[in-house]
């Protein structure tokens, strides 16, 4: 389907990327240190610190700030997996809650906890896209 949520790469955000993130008429924009581009689907990577009781929404936490990601039943292969500490990967669309935090509606999500080089790495990945971003501007769009 041309045009459609899923017709760009998800983009790789720290959780501080993510709650700057502002929504212009409908489009989730992104602008900061020089880099400007616009979002529909983020990537996101965090430990989970805390999840409510039937594990439908999860608070992850990326360096010292914390996300919330909604929707986690309905992902595929259930959630039951999710336990407190492990080191997560979730993609989804972002969403802007009553009282104006960001959040992501996980449309994906998978246990990295197993090797720990996913967390060592990802401070690294995320700057390594800006930075490519910022050399191409084509990749922006």
């Amino acid at each position: 389907m041309a045009g459609g949520k899923f017709d760009h790469p998800a983009r790789k955000l720290h959780a501080q990327d993510l709650l700057s993130l502002e929504n212009r008429g409908g489009v989730w924009s992104y602008s900061r240190a020089g880099l400007n581009f616009t979002v529909s689907i983020v990537w996101v990577q965090g430990k989970v610190i805390s999840f409510t009781e039937d594990k439908t929404q999860v608070t992850l936490q990326d360096g010292n700030i914390d996300m919330i990601i909604t929707n986690c039943h309905a992902i595929p292969g259930g959630n039951a997996w999710i336990s407190q500490g492990q080191y997560i990967m979730v993609v989804g669309e972002v969403q802007e809650e009553p009282d104006g935090k960001n959040t992501v509606r996980a449309i994906k999500m998978a246990d990295l906890s197993s090797n720990p080089v996913h967390a060592a790495t990802w401070k690294n990945e995320v700057a390594e896209i800006k930075a490519l971003m910022r050399e191409n501007a084509s990749l922006c769009s």
